[in-house]
Order: structure tokens, then C-alpha cells, then sequence
């Protein structure tokens, strides 16, 4: 099944369209948080940018952004900036001149762009198929947005879209065999939010050393940016943060992980109710310290996922033969669902990658086994879950077994296709 190029430019037209109708009057909470951080930033209060939680992370922003917020009559939700400080820097270069309304629809259109930019490029990575790129592309831009994680990212403006994109980004361009560009595209992710600098350790293990060498010069490129441009105190607030974050569990409907699981079911009499900012009928959530064990257990379950991912890899360089490319969405799955914060659209690259299902089962199979992986987490089923008993807590099971079932469906299709010999990329290679 082929189809014209231009199509792909029909479905990014029809994508961002469907988008903008869909959350153009959302408030962008997400994005506003960055905002006010670039207001403060501006001002010289550095100090300010960071919530400076203490015991656990609680999701509320300070009492100075608190008060900001009240003094420009805002009584929406409001969360606390948790991205490196070098991004409040370049916020505040905006904010002084662009209003946010602006800004919010630039973002608007931008997004959604990026959001299905991901999944073209996560459709170029599929081996020569019957189903055409164009094709892929639509199936799984429907999926995304008419998926929680995706339509909760484009609602709120959420970087992880950019980070997503980029993350699919460097995966594409290293098999493509740009190196230069894929280790840039790794380093920028991982300056937004740093987990994706874990991702390097399948390229060491791969021998992927250009990759390696333009992510290591990237990445000390932005650091080095980033604390000339604020300074190492506020560095050290931002670590401090990240630190108190690891610490802690939060529970919402939107969060996927095996810590939710663990300390809704097991310690229930820690957990702390936390209101969030947004006036009345603002949503509530649960938090907890963890104890210092279970901080411990849960670095180790993430050393074990990079032990199991550098083995993997380097067994696949032995046998002179690239890893199969539905490897990198099951690390992103894992490294997530053991993450403090496995937000629902943290799992964006790995659900980028499902329309392979459509070439590793075929077309109308495909499209099953994608309508199978979607429906647990569509609105749809979230009110469905919403209808059992609170103490069930449903949303976040099901969330979080449907991200481990996709995880296993990737590794069946991974087991299906064996070692066949691959075919050439949908797109010639491009070197730099």
C-alpha cells in the first residue's frame, strides 16, 4: 500500500486542526509554569524560581508564585517549574516582551506539529512494508490523540512533547546514520529533563561512539550555558528539588508507575492528601515520603533496567547486527514505570513506535493489536474506572498494566520477526 508524500502533510495539517479545536481554550498550566519561572528569572529573584519542597514534593508552586498568581487575578491551576534552570534563563528573555496568550498559541500549533513529527519519525524507522509511511503516520496520530497521554500533553502544552520528539529524534537519525545530529538531539532532551541521558547507555553498549562523542559535547555545551547563565546556587536548588522529587510518590489518575501501585496498596495510613491550586472544585491528590529503603530498592531496579538494557545491546553489536528497533520503547516503558514521577505522558516515545505494529502483524491486525493497546488509556475508559469503588483505585492499575502490556507486545513482535535479515529504511540514509 503506497501513498503520495503529501499525504504526510495532510495528516500534520489535520493533526494540528483537530488539536487546536480541541485545546485552544485550555489554560496550559504546564506552559505557565515555565512562564512565571522566566517572570522571576527576569526580575533577578533566582531564588524564587524553585518551590524548595523540603520533606516530600507536593506539586504546589510557592508562596511567591502563589501570590503572583493572585496579583494578575489567576485562579486556575498552577504547578511549581521542575526543569533545569538553564530554561528559566531563556524564558526570561521572552516573557518581558511576549504576552502569554501569545506564547500559549505558538505552543498550540507548535506542539501538535512536534507530536506528530514523533511519530513520523518513529514511522521512518519501520523497514520496507506494505503499509506506507503516510499511513502509519495517521494511524498513530489517532492513537495519540485520542489517548490520555497524548491529549493531557497537548491540553497542558507539556515540554515532554518536545522531549518526546526529540527522544524519537536521536533514535531515528542514529539508525539513520546521522550521528552528529542524533547525539544533539539525546543532549537537548536530556537538558528539558534529565532522564533521557540514561538512554546513552545502549549506545556505549552498542558501540555507537559518534553518537556517544556529539551527545557528550552537546550535553557539556548546554551545562556549561546553563550555569553561566544562572549561576551554581540556583543549580544547586534545581539537584535539591530533583532530589526531594526521587523521594516521593504522588497518586493521580494519571500516574503509571509501580510506585502508585506500591504505596496506595501497601502504605496507605503515610499517604497525604494534597489540593491543588486551581479555586474551587481544584483536584486533590495523594502524596508520600518514601523511607529510605524503598528510595534505595528503586535505584536499584533502575540500575538493573540500564545493566539489562547494556547487555542486550552489546549482545546484538556482537552478532554484527543493530538491535531490533522496537528495543527503545520498551526501555523507555521501563525506565518510566520505575521513575518517582511516571506521569501518563512520559510513556510519548514509546507509544510513538505503534505503528510498527502495523508491519509486524499487518495491516488489519495491526490495527487491532493498536485499538487493543489504546482503549485502557482513552477518557472514555478512565470513566469507566472512575465508577468502581474508590479504594479499587482502578485508573492507575489500569494505566499502568496497559504500559506494561504494550511493553510486552513490543517484545512479541521483537520474538515474531526473529532474526530476519533487515530491509533498507523507508528513507535513504543522510550522514552528518
Amino acid at each position: 500500500m503506497k501513498h503520495p508524500a503529501y499525504y504526510t502533510v495532510v495528516v500534520f495539517a489535520a493533526f494540528t486542526a483537530a488539536s487546536w479545536i480541541m485545546f485552544a481554550s485550555a489554560p496550559s498550566p504546564d506552559l505557565r509554569a515555565t512562564w512565571i519561572a522566566g517572570h522571576f528569572f527576569s526580575l533577578g529573584m533566582q531564588d524564587q524560581v524553585y518551590a524548595g519542597n523540603t520533606a516530600y514534593f507536593t506539586m504546589l508552586p510557592s508562596q511567591s508564585w502563589q501570590s503572583y498568581l493572585d496579583g494578575i487575578g489567576h485562579d486556575g491551576a498552577a504547578y511549581p517549574f521542575v526543569y533545569p534552570p538553564l530554561w528559566a534563563a531563556v524564558a526570561a528573555w521572552i516573557v518581558p516582551h511576549v504576552p502569554f496568550e501569545a506564547a500559549k498559541a505558538v505552543a498550540q500549533i507548535a506542539n501538535p506539529l512536534l507530536m506528530v513529527g514523533m511519530v513520523w519519525r518513529a514511522s521512518r524507522m519501520v523497514r520496507d512494508s506494505d503499509v506506507s509511511v503516510p499511513m502509519m503516520c495517521l494511524v498513530g496520530a489517532v492513537a495519540l490523540l485520542l489517548s490520555l497521554p497524548g491529549g493531557a500533553a497537548l491540553e497542558q502544552n507539556q515540554p515532554q512533547i518536545l522531549v518526546s520528539f526529540l527522544l524519537v529524534a536521536a533514535i531515528e537519525r542514529a539508525r539513520a546514520g546521522a550521528p552528529l545530529t542524533a547525539g544533539a538531539a539525546l543532549a537537548l532532551a536530556a537538558s528539558i529533563k534529565l532522564y533521557p541521558a540514561l538512554l546513552v547507555v545502549a549506545w556505549i553498549a552498542g558501540g555507537r561512539w559518534r553518537e556517544t562523542g556529539a551527545f557528550a559535547v552537546a550535553g557539556v555545551a548546554l551545562g556549561g550555558a546553563s550555569v553561566w547563565l544562572a549561576g551554581w546556587p540556583m543549580h544547586a536548588a534545581f539537584l535539591a528539588e530533583i532530589d526531594t522529587i526521587r523521594q516521593s510518590v504522588i497518586i493521580t489518575y494519571f500516574t503509571y508507575g509501580i510506585d502508585p501501585i506500591i504505596a496506595y496498596w501497601f502504605f496507605p495510613d503515610d499517604l497525604h492528601r494534597v489540593t491543588a491550586l486551581g479555586g474551587e472544585g481544584a483536584r486533590s491528590y495523594l502524596v508520600l515520603q518514601k523511607p529510605a529503603l524503598w528510595t534505595m530498592i528503586s535505584s536499584v531496579a533502575l540500575v538493573t533496567i540500564l545493566a539489562l538494557t547494556a547487555w542486550w545491546f552489546r549482545t546484538r553489536s556482537r552478532d554484527g547486527e543493530p538491535a531490533d528497533v522496537l528495543a527503545w520503547p520498551i526501555l523507555l516503558i521501563a525506565l518510566t514505570f520505575v521513575s518517582p514521577l511516571a506521569w501518563g505522558y512520559h510513556y510519548l516515545p514509546a507509544l510513538a513506535f505503534l505503528p510498527h505494529l502495523l508491519d509486524r502483524f499487518g495491516l488489519r491486525h495491526g490495527l487491532v493489536m493498536i485499538l487493543l493497546a489504546v482503549a485502557p488509556l482513552t477518557l472514555q475508559a478512565l470513566e469507566l474506572a472512575l465508577r468502581a469503588p474508590p479504594g479499587a483505585n482502578l485508573p492507575v492499575l489500569i494505566g499502568s498494566f496497559a504500559m506494561l502490556g504494550l511493553a510486552a507486545l513490543y517484545a512479541v513482535s521483537i520474538r515474531l520477526r526473529g532474526h530476519q535479515p533487515e530491509r533498507p529504511l523507508h528513507a535513504p540514509p543522510v550522514s552528518l
